[in-house]
């Protein structure tokens, strides 16, 4: 394939991805602006993703947190049940 001709459709696939995520923002802007419209309104702004450090540390303790949580539910060990047997349901 011609490298000119290559290009050219990567371009257009690159635009295309772009549209298909710009219709997917919009599309969870519509959603969540039912649920909190002020929500929507602000992140519709362009800058509007401000985090401080104590945010951001507090979310880092939220995830180690729950993979602590996960890890102990890992290693619980299952309890076995055991096999009633044909001679106890009988007798």
């Amino acid at each position: 394939m011609d490298p000119v001709l290559k290009l050219w459709l990567y371009q257009h696939w690159i635009g295309d991805q772009r549209d298909h995520a710009e219709l997917a923002k919009n599309h969870a802007y519509l959603i969540g602006s039912f649920t909190n419209p002020e929500a929507v309104k602000q992140m519709m702004n362009e800058n509007t993703h401000e985090s401080s450090d104590e945010d951001f540390q507090e979310s880092q303790q939220m995830i180690l947190d729950s993979m602590e949580q996960f890890k102990k539910l890992e290693q619980v060990p299952k309890k076995r049940r055991r096999k009633a047997t044909l001679a106890q349901k009988q007798g």
